[in-house]
């Protein structure tokens, strides 16, 4: 029969050890993993290039004057 103790040590040890990577196969994974990254900054910034652009920003007082540039011009040409 077990004591507390033996059976304190067996179920508190870790029955499966997990095999870590050496160091090698860490620094091709690492290198692996930093090659993934900069091809996919690449084709972000490619697809990005790609994309339609917004058009550019018109402040409210430019809108205003245009509007009115529009009207008036509109005026003019229902009175001749």
């Amino acid at each position: 029969m077990l004591s507390l103790v033996d059976f304190f040590l067996l179920t508190t040890r870790p029955c499966v050890r997990i095999p870590t990577l050496s160091t090698p196969d860490r620094k091709i994974m690492n290198r692996q993993k930093k090659l993934q990254q900069l091809f996919k900054e690449k084709a972000k910034k490619a697809n990005a290039k790609l994309a339609p652009k917004k058009p550019k920003y018109i402040c409210k007082a430019d809108r205003l004057k245009l509007e009115a540039e529009a009207a008036q011009a509109a005026a003019e040409n229902t009175e001749s």
